[in-house]
């Protein structure tokens, strides 16, 4: 009999791409979301169980817990992580949970990132180690689904606005890090208590990616390096749309930072071929599927227009002020 499976956070990116692979591998599983979203009765049409609540709720928690052998425990973006995962230890003892894959990253192994969220992470790793259970620590770098937030931009204006200088980073697909956590959801006993670190197949920067974006459109992509407060109008701006709430847009300042100053770049490691059997994704592949699903892809002049409004109407765009961004990272 298959084990019953925990998948937090399900709605998201990661989480989605783990709940549906597992239903179709005919595991039993129950998908722990905020709200009747679109994804989440996806998910139910497939057959997940649906249990809904925050990451705080006790009582919505427990329930959630009840009857789970293993869970994937993926906090959103947000500030009060070591409070909820004190929380969710106490629970999961209580339930006998036997595996928990916690998505922690990369980059939280350095102690200079200034990310109130990497610093969340670094203390949830030091409650997790003390607590008994048997946790996994999957920890990648720089999702290649960030990338593509200037989807619109390359594809309507032919320009990508560059956040990174020149700093390099192993890009790794949702997919691939979705296919490594089925992996050892699954089959979690030889990694208890280890830091799995996936990655793609190369490191590489900017000038690369705007290459491979040229590429794979089929007509020049030119690079705009743009400074901090633009990156703060663009992520106001573009982040509700890919679920970015403020918290999470100051976060990634730190993370563009770290980026910058090489902190992110790494050699590959084979962490994909050894649990999934196939070799990541490269970053080729991974933007043919982007541009191949955007709804930008078509180049109109009613897409050209609306990507053309958008870019000249960032000066306008309100932006949280040094103090506010300091206080929302909990300076």
């Amino acid at each position: 009999m298959k084990k019953k499976i925990l998948i937090t956070l399900a709605a998201g990116k990661t989480g989605f791409a783990i709940a549906s692979q597992l239903l179709e591998e005919g595991y039993p599983i129950r998908i722990f979301v905020r709200r009747p979203d679109y994804n989440a009765l996806l998910l139910q049409k497939k057959g997940a169980e649906v249990a809904f609540g925050t990451f705080d709720d006790e009582n919505a928690l427990r329930d959630a817990l009840e009857g789970i052998d293993s869970v994937y425990y993926c906090y959103p973006y947000k500030s009060g992580m070591p409070k909820d995962v004190a929380l969710f230890i106490t629970l999961a003892k209580e339930a006998n949970i036997q595996s928990v894959v916690f998505m922690g990253q990369r980059i939280a192994e350095r102690a200079d990132t200034g990310s109130k969220l990497t610093n969340d992470i670094r203390e949830s790793y030091k409650l997790l180690e003390q607590s008994g259970l048997n946790v996994i620590y999957f920890a990648p770098g720089y999702f290649a689904d960030n990338v593509f937030v200037v989807t619109e931009m390359v594809l309507q204006l032919g320009i990508m606005p560059n956040l990174y200088g020149k700093g390099k980073n192993p890009w790794i697909s949702i997919g691939d890090m979705s296919r490594c956590i089925v992996a050892l959801l699954k089959n979690p006993a030889l990694y208890f208590g280890k830091k799995i670190f996936p990655t793609g197949p190369k490191s590489i920067s900017s000038k690369e990616i705007v290459e491979t974006f040229s590429k794979v459109k089929g007509k020049k992509v030119w690079m705009v390096d743009i400074p901090e407060w633009m990156y703060f109008k663009s992520g106001m701006q573009i982040g509700k749309e890919y679920g970015f709430d403020t918290f999470a847009v100051v976060q990634g300042a730190f993370y563009n930072k770290a980026m910058k100053l090489n902190h992110f770049d790494m050699e590959p490691t084979d962490v994909v071929k050894e649990l999934t059997g196939r070799e990541p994704e490269d970053f080729e592949t991974i933007t043919k599927a982007y541009f191949s699903k955007s709804r930008y892809k078509e180049r109109n002049f009613n897409n050209w227009w609306n990507a053309f409004v958008r870019f000249n109407t960032l000066l306008f765009v309100k932006v949280p002020s040094k103090k506010e961004r300091s206080e929302i990272n909990g300076n």
